[in-house]
């Protein structure tokens, strides 16, 4: 009798299925873990090239020649330059303006 309910397909085809099904989820796990493993080196990898650079970057601020005092003169010399535009602009626009209505004059 047990024999005969081995050869019965309604056993052992959805025991294959679900077999199949198993292998097929188990092969996918392990991609899904390969990935995200490679994922995380790469991250890791960027992280600390990151830090690195940081590194670097600290070291070439405390070794430049611009210190606050420097960097603020900068900012200040940046925005005379910025109001000097303005000026000129200002006085192209009124020249602009005075040329108009000195026209519409003659």
């Amino acid at each position: 009798m047990q024999f005969e309910a081995l050869l019965d397909p309604t056993f052992w085809l959805p025991l294959a299925v679900s077999i199949i099904a198993v292998i097929l989820f188990y092969i996918d796990m392990r991609r899904r873990f390969k990935q995200e493993q490679d994922s995380s080196k790469a991250l890791a990898e960027l992280v600390s090239s990151m830090r690195e650079e940081l590194k670097l970057f600290r070291k070439q601020l405390e070794g430049s020649a611009l210190s606050r005092t420097e960097l603020e003169r900068q900012k200040l010399l940046a925005q005379r330059e910025q109001q000097q535009w303005k000026k000129i602009r200002d006085i192209g626009k009124t020249i602009g303006w005075i040329l108009e209505h000195s026209e519409d004059d003659y």
